[in-house]
């Protein structure tokens, strides 16, 4: 396994086979819009649709917040900024980034399961001396994987719950995601303007959109592995129920 510093210029693929993916870059920055959480095969493999663009993650610590993740926003600022200076990052076997929060390293990892549309994520924590609360805030958009995304009164924030699982369709004809949480789910829906893609820019395309960001899931990291699974619907929907399962 080799560790690298993260960097923009580093870029990770992750494939499920049937024409979706999710894919990014070591430091977490998005700098395509093809980069994304949960991008699915509307009609496998074609008509590829961007359903989860992004996250934002932090963690309460002792009363510490500390971030995980960043955003570029127009012009071209970076928020938070210095976030790679306690972040490490593997793309082998899987996407993984692992966070020295002093007296504690978060483990962060990305896996998209074979011959599913599917998304798992998950956070461990070790060391800890304290209580600590991870709190995830998903971007969603329901886009074709070439355009753009922008704030519209049409996306539906308001998820429906089926059992233990969120399932939110942003839009008729794009497929539903299925979320499910070992954490708690906090409803609170805004969007978040004008994110940057600097590849984009540097093209000379179109490089900004707005996302989606309809609440903030909660884990107690004392309790164990933090679990976040994204589905495009169409197969079995996911449960975080005594475990995570990936397969």
């Amino acid at each position: 396994m080799r560790t690298v510093a993260p960097s923009e210029d580093l870029e990770w693929l992750e494939a499920d086979g049937l024409g979706g993916y999710a894919s990014g870059t070591a430091c977490g920055l998005r700098t395509r819009r093809y980069h994304a959480v949960l991008a699915a095969a509307a009609d496998p493999p074609s008509r590829r649709v961007v359903l989860v663009n992004g996250f934002d993650a932090w963690v309460v610590r002792g009363g510490r917040v500390t971030p995980l993740t960043a955003q570029r926003y127009a012009p071209g600022v970076v928020n938070p900024a210095g976030l790679g200076d306690a972040v490490s990052f593997t793309g082998d076997p899987w996407p993984t980034w692992r966070f020295d929060l002093g007296g504690a390293v978060l483990e962060h990892s990305l896996v998209v399961p074979r011959g599913k549309p599917r998304t798992v994520l998950t956070w461990r924590l070790t060391g800890a001396s304290a209580d600590a609360t991870l709190y995830v805030r998903p971007f969603f958009s329901g886009r074709g994987h070439h355009a753009l995304h922008h704030a519209n009164p049409a996306f539906r924030f308001e998820p429906q719950r089926r059992g233990g699982v969120l399932e939110w369709r942003p839009y008729d004809d794009v497929p539903a995601v299925a979320v499910a949480s070992s954490g708690s789910y906090t409803h609170a829906p805004d969007w978040y303007r004008s994110f940057l893609y600097e590849e984009e820019r540097r093209r000379g395309l179109d490089c900004t959109e707005d996302l989606a960001a309809p609440g903030v899931f909660a884990f107690d990291l004392a309790a164990g592995t933090a679990a976040l699974v994204l589905t495009a619907t169409g197969g079995a929907l996911p449960s975080c129920g005594g475990g995570v399962d990936a397969a």
